[in-house]
């Protein structure tokens, strides 16, 4: 009987474990060419304030396990394409910085000034609280610029935050839900429903809103929008909303429709249809407090007698001012129109009795 061969079976290898690149000491040595150059950067600038390590390739290397050739590189590449000051001292046999007090740049295309602005930027982030922009801003700039700054202390910044910081008292609270539902509407161009408080009112009201635009105006978050029921076209302020719901009932934002047109007659968040020509005169104690801030753009300030101004507004509401005015107390008279002069009076008499 012939007997029956058996195919050969094809012995294949088994494919080799990778090991995580975080658990490989090459990867726990690893460190980009920014973070060292940072290291190099700060080591320079404490040289010259004094400290009298060398700092030489031969060093470095051994600091940042690499080799002699990889420093080098990171030297050359300070010095011809940062334009950094350093320079190669061969009677020491170790490497300077020519001036005091250098500062690293953020990029090899940003100036001293773009660096300042970028800083401003970031440490205006209050008015964003509650939106998580300020979490995403941070986690995006780990991308851009490597987490290993952080780990290491290190800031593309500098110690600029010693002298130079922002501070925004009084800016707007929103909730993450609403924000991120109502920028979704926005990009979706579709219904929102919300439940909002007007002003006034104790309880929330169900509101179908057609959102146009989004804007932080004095600090405060405020949505443009058309109500779907009244046909009408407000602003409303997002702190005021509550159990948002994006639905996919597509609206049309009108091709028209100009934001800065709609908000850029309003004192604050308030707008409304008219043209009104407000002037107050403000006393010399008072005076540092408008000339000193860009209020509104239709603001005109003349100098008055004694140190007095007097300031004019184009508005197409009193709500804001109305407020901003009773801010100064007695520093502030209002000249016109008749119907401010009598809401601050009366506003004012309210106060005295209360505070009586």
């Amino acid at each position: 009987m012939p007997t029956s061969r058996r195919k050969p079976t094809s012995r294949r290898k088994p494919a080799p474990v990778k090991t995580p690149l975080k658990q490989t000491a090459a990867a726990k040595s690893y460190k980009p060419a920014l973070w060292r150059m940072l290291q190099i950067h700060e080591q320079l600038n404490r040289g010259n304030r004094g400290n009298h390590q060398r700092i030489n390739c031969a060093s470095l290397s051994k600091i940042f396990e690499c080799s002699d050739k990889t420093i080098h590189r990171d030297l050359r590449y300070m010095k011809d394409r940062l334009e950094l000051p350093v320079e190669y001292d061969r009677p020491t046999g170790t490497y300077i910085y020519t001036k005091l007090g250098v500062v690293f740049p953020v990029g090899p295309n940003l100036s001293r000034d773009e660096r300042i602005a970028l800083t401003v930027a970031r440490q205006s982030l209050a008015v964003f609280k509650g939106v998580a922009f300020g979490e995403h801003l941070a986690s995006a700039y780990d991308k851009l610029f490597d987490g290993f700054l952080k780990e290491n202390g290190l800031s593309l910044e500098g110690n600029m935050s010693d002298y130079l910081s922002v501070r925004t008292p009084g800016a707007g609270i929103a909730d993450p839900e609403v924000f991120r539902a109502v920028m979704d509407t926005l990009i979706n161009c579709c219904e929102l429903r919300v439940e909002y408080q007007a002003k006034g009112q104790p309880d929330h009201q169900l509101r179908r809103l057609a959102p146009y635009h989004l804007a932080c105006v004095a600090s405060r978050w405020v949505l443009v929008a058309r109500d779907l029921e009244k046909d009408n076209v407000r602003t409303y302020i997002l702190a005021r909303f509550r159990n948002p719901v994006v639905t996919q009932t597509p609206i049309e934002r009108p091709a028209q429709f100009d934001a800065t047109s709609h908000l850029g007659t309003s004192f604050g968040v308030w707008t409304g249809q008219g043209q009104i020509a407000v002037e107050l005169r403000i006393t010399a104690e008072g005076a540092h407090h408008v000339i000193e801030r860009n209020w509104h753009p239709t603001q005109k300030i003349t100098p008055l007698p004694h140190g007095e101004v007097q300031v004019r507004f184009e508005l197409s509401d009193l709500n804001d001012v109305t407020r901003w005015i009773l801010g100064f107390g007695a520093d502030c008279e209002v000249l016109s129109p008749r119907e401010l002069r009598l809401a601050v009076a009366a506003e004012g008499r309210k106060m005295a009795k209360r505070n009586g």
